[in-house]
């Protein structure tokens, strides 16, 4: 790997060490990462396109960089790679972070193949994909069988209330298909990871799991909202991605492709009980704020 760096980029590595896919190491006194790429070209080049587009208003994340052919993409044993030049330390994320990027407007027509903000489409294609599997191989997996309706009635939820309220999804932004509270900005700031969403998304997913874990603060939600400047809409709709059950989707996928085992679904079943607390709090605490959508199975009964 040390030759093939040399020759495809021009420099001069010191010891390479591999992580998974990743191979990561110092070159004239710079940090970078080789990522296995699999993706397709066009959404390369517009994550490419969206680096760019922050160099240009002085807002720094981690670089593609191209080979000595000035390409992006670089062939290594059969195999496709990405060169990533990291510009600062590797930490865990904080909340900030997730402000810096997602207050950064991107209305942009010629972003298409990593535009993910056609939640209702994406949601109903994924609820139908799963329930067309699962009448093909449902008797292979117990577990799933047994919990897919309380998963999928949810989404269908999420789906009705986009439906219902008719909330305009257009303030989009820089966003990452999955981040959570382990996130390091390695991740978070390399444009690899980037897509384009309304800027609720990465906010909604890193408090998800708070709702799950039983750890639900309010006050980070709340504090969140007022010093972001989030308008009705968009506290909606960082309502309904908190309910969709996201995780449990992840989940599934990755039983299928034999990258976990069926059993890592039971302590996502363990915690729907702490969601379904949480949910039905912040649902309440969120409706002094906002005039939320009804949803009846989310109001706290008093006795």
């Amino acid at each position: 790997m040390k030759n093939a760096i040399s020759y495809y980029y021009n420099l001069n590595p010191e010891s390479i060490h591999q992580q998974d896919s990743k191979y990561r190491f110092i070159a004239d006194e710079k940090k970078y990462i080789l990522c296995k790429y699999e993706g397709r070209i066009e959404e390369l080049e517009e994550k490419y396109y969206l680096q760019q587009y922050l160099n240009i208003r002085k807002i720094y994340c981690h670089k593609i960089t191209k080979n000595r052919f000035y390409q992006l993409i670089t062939e290594i044993d059969m195999k496709k790679y990405v060169l990533i030049e990291l510009i600062f330390n590797n930490r865990i994320i904080k909340i900030e972070d997730i402000s810096y990027i997602s207050n950064i407007s991107v209305r942009d027509n010629k972003i298409k193949y990593i535009n993910k903000n056609e939640w209702k489409y994406l949601w109903k294609k994924k609820v139908d994909y799963i329930e067309y599997q699962l009448n093909q191989i449902g008797k292979k997996y117990n577990v799933i069988t047994e919990i897919n309706d309380y998963f999928i009635g949810i989404a269908e939820n999420c789906i009705e209330l986009l439906e219902n309220e008719n909330i305009k999804n257009n303030n989009t932004a820089i966003c990452h298909e999955r981040i959570n509270k382990k996130t390091s900005t390695d991740e978070f700031y390399n444009p690899l990871n980037f897509i384009i969403d309304n800027r609720t998304r990465d906010i909604s997913e890193y408090l998800k799991k708070n709702l799950y874990d039983g750890q639900y603060d309010n006050k980070e939600f709340e504090e969140y909202i007022i010093t972001n400047k989030l308008n009705s809409s968009e506290v909606k709709l960082l309502f309904i991605r908190l309910l969709y059950p996201s995780t449990y989707f992840d989940l599934y996928e990755q039983i299928l492709e034999k990258k976990i085992k069926e059993k890592e679904l039971l302590k996502k079943i363990n915690n729907s009980q702490n969601f379904e607390k949480n949910i039905k709090q912040l649902y309440k605490d969120l409706k002094r704020m906002i005039d939320m959508p009804n949803i009846e199975w989310l109001k706290i009964k008093k006795y």
